[in-house]
């Protein structure tokens, strides 16, 4: 689950955040409950807001920018997440190719199906509603 994080409260200077923005950073979970980048251009931290759920001191998270603001999972959470999701495409890709093969087995037999170049000519001689002109 997605944990949103405060903006940071550590002073920003010009450029510091754009690499943050850019990526999903690795980190861990400060004993003081914070998350906390050292970049070249200054250090970033970042709290759990009062309404979040805090995790513990040393979890392993990734931390990215989503739509106006920082958010953070346990990098073990994302990794089971996509590993699930891996599981999960190759199993439509598998669907798909089973029901490609069935489109395909069925049109052949389809084909096969439609001989009406082997029935009896309809004589229409004999029936008074399928003479021309009546």
């Amino acid at each position: 689950m997605n944990r949103v994080l405060s903006w940071p409260h550590t002073p920003i200077v010009p450029g510091l955040l754009e690499p943050l923005k850019k990526l999903r950073n690795r980190t861990t979970v400060t004993e003081r409950g914070t998350v906390r980048f050292e970049l070249p251009l200054g250090v970033v931290e970042m709290e759990f807001p009062a309404n979040e759920q805090h995790l513990a001191p040393g979890t392993e998270v990734l931390v990215w920018w989503k739509g106006g603001g920082f958010v953070c999972a346990p990098a073990a959470e994302l990794k089971a997440e996509e590993r699930q999701a891996r599981v999960i495409s190759r199993r439509v890709k598998a669907a798909r190719a089973r029901l490609e093969a069935a489109r395909q087995e069925r049109a052949a037999r389809d084909s096969t199906l439609s001989g009406f170049g082997d029935l009896p000519p309809v004589d229409t001689a004999d029936h008074p509603l399928l003479q021309p002109g009546r």
